[in-house]
Formats: structure tokens, C-alpha cells, sequence
């Protein structure tokens, strides 16, 4: 078996057979699509039920335990292919997603999860930083690209991957503690050398809708997104400052917060930077015209307005300093 689909439910009833659909309509065939009932008390039971007596690539597994990480994590434990893709109960699959993404994944062994870009479309009324988001992370393409910016927040749209099983088996499956479930498998596997890129077809139909698990669930509040990217922010920086100090860009109240977040997991903080001079208690205050020039510091900022950080990237880059080597977009 080449692929396997991994679509956790838990009462999606009124968009499940849309997505299973967009599977069974692939022009790549040689998958099987395992449909994970986490707990559903809808409809959605006998909607897949339907399928797997159409269709036998398609199983039905039960998992119990509520939350879409044990869900997962069960469907891997089940799975026969040698990749991996995944698929949300809400989403819809482009004919060609799986063709393409498989034929990349053949050719290009170095890269060991592949997004694709997203279509977005949403019911929701207020939708502008969603879409702000979808259009952010369409723009992130190269395996270079994506390791950059992973501190920033997710780059990748989780229902778009197709990844290699023998990931899961080096360097674990998803986290099932309070967190954003994806963002922390792409921290870690990216800590550990793994590579990951993204198509430049959009290849899924991203929905967004009130009821969204990343609207309304806490694993997905800003809190739990830092509290997570902090822990690998700070296990790169342990291995990559050489002694150089650490600067934070930011010197609000939020960004004086995340840089004792910073402090607790064991990077000390140097100095703050900003546009103005500001006094920050116990830390010298460098102005962003005189920071020091490239391998002298390194600078993370935790400025979280949207299109700031572009900007910031675009000042450091103008004074020779390199993202990645010198400075980091952590917010």
C-alpha cells in the first residue's frame, strides 16, 4: 500500500461524506482511507459505514478516547501505507492532491512532509486574520522557508500533508497533551533535521467555520501555541548561539513575558531592542541602529503585529544580518 489517509470525525455528520468524496475521487489509487470515529454521537457512524461496505480501501476504526492527537495517533498505529496523508472531516481534496504529492515525495527522498497550498473558504463572518494567515502560509514554498519561519506559527496546513510513516518511528508521533497537536510534531521533527516543503498548487479547499477545533478549542489558544514554540525555540537556541547573546526585538509587556518564558527554559536574555529607547529593568537597552552586526548576537522577536514581522526581517536583512543565523521571527 503506497498512502495512507487518516481522516479523524467527531460528529461531522453534515460535512463528512463531502470529504470522504474528494478521497474516493483521487486520480491516484493506491490508497486506503481510514475513517477514525472519535467518539461521535451524530450521524457520522453510519455515513462511514455506507463507504466501507461501497468501497475496501476504506476502514472504520474506532478510537474513544476524545481528542484529534489519540485519534491519529491510533489510525498510525493501523496504517499499511509507506506515507501518510492526512485529512480533516470538513475540508475537500483537489482530484489531483494525492498524484502530485506522491509523485514529489518519490522524486525528492531529502523532504519528509509535503503540504500543499490552500483554497480558503469560510463562514465566518469576522474571517480577516484567518485569511491573513491562509494567505502567509500559501507564500512559504521551500524547505528553507518553512524552517525560518516555523516560529512564527504553524507554516504548514495540516490537513494538506503527506509525510513519511518511518518519521513516526524515529521521532514519535503526535503529542496528546494540551497543545497545537501539528505545530508541535513540525518543531520537533524539524529539530531533529526533518525537512519540509509545500506545493505550489492550492490542492485542498481549507473550510473555516465557527465550530472549527482551531477556533474554539483551548489546545489552540495563543497561550498554548507559545508555551509550545518557546520549548523548541529554546532547544535550537541551546545548540545554535555559540555564546552569543540574545537580544529580544519587543519591548512591550507581552514581549518582556515571553522572554522570561524564554529565561525559564534556560536562555538567558542579554538586552532588548526597539524603535524607541525604552527602559527595561535589569536588561541593557540597545537600539535597533546599533545592534550588532552579523554573528555578534542574536536577535528573536516576539513583536506579534501583523506584517511587523516582514518589516523587521526586511531592517535586519538591510544591516547584513541573516534569518535563521542571526535573528529569528518568534511571534
Amino acid at each position: 500500500m503506497k498512502v495512507t489517509v487518516l481522516l479523524p470525525f467527531r460528529n461531522a455528520a453534515s460535512t463528512l461524506h463531502a470529504a470522504v468524496t474528494s478521497i474516493a475521487e483521487q486520480t491516484f489509487s493506491e490508497w486506503e482511507l481510514l475513517l477514525v470515529d472519535n467518539a461521535s454521537t451524530d450521524e457520522s457512524a453510519t455515513i462511514t459505514k455506507n463507504w466501507v461496505e461501497k468501497d475496501d480501501r476504506i476502514r472504520l476504526i474506532e478510537e474513544p478516547s476524545v481528542g484529534i492527537a489519540n485519534a491519529l495517533n491510533t489510525g498510525m498505529l493501523r496504517a499499511k501505507g509507506s506515507y501518510i496523508a492526512r485529512m480533516d472531516a470538513d475540508d475537500i481534496s483537489h482530484p489531483e492532491r494525492l498524484s502530485k504529492q506522491v509523485a514529489y515525495l518519490d522524486a525528492h527522498p531529502e523532504i519528509g512532509v509535503l503540504g500543499t497550498r490552500t483554497t480558503f473558504k469560510t463562514s465566518v463572518e469576522q474571517s480577516l486574520g484567518m485569511e491573513a494567515f491562509v494567505h502567509w502560509q500559501n507564500a512559504i514554498i521551500s524547505p528553507h522557508e518553512h524552517f525560518v519561519k516555523r516560529f512564527v506559527d504553524a507554516p504548514i496546513a495540516h490537513p494538506t500533508v503527506l509525510f513519511r510513516r518511518e518519521l513516526v518511528d524515529h521521532f514519535g508521533g503526535y503529542d496528546t497533551g494540551p497543545l497545537p497537536e501539528d505545530h508541535e510534531l513540525w518543531l520537533r521533527w524539524m529539530h531533529h533535521g526533518v525537512r519540509i516543503a509545500k506545493l505550489p498548487d492550492e490542492l485542498l479547499t481549507w473550510h473555516d467555520h465557527p465550530q472549527r477545533l482551531s477556533r474554539t478549542h483551548s489546545n489552540y489558544a495563543i497561550d498554548a501555541f507559545f508555551t509550545t514554540k518557546v520549548k523548541w525555540l529554546a532547544k535550537w537556541l541551546g545548540r545554535t548561539l555559540n555564546g552569543r547573546p540574545v537580544i529580544i526585538a519587543g519591548t512591550s509587556s507581552m514581549c518582556r513575558e515571553r522572554a522570561h518564558l524564554l529565561g525559564t527554559e534556560g536562555i538567558a536574555v542579554h538586552g532588548f531592542t526597539d524603535v524607541k529607547p525604552r527602559v527595561v529593568p535589569g536588561y541593557e537597552f540597545i537600539p535597533h541602529n546599533e545592534l550588532p552586526g552579523p554573528g555578534k548576537a542574536f536577535i528573536v522577536s516576539f513583536i506579534s503585529q501583523r506584517g511587523t514581522g516582514d518589516r523587521i526581517a526586511e531592517f535586519l536583512s538591510t544591516r547584513g544580518l541573516v534569518e535563521g543565523e542571526d535573528f529569528i521571527l518568534a511571534a
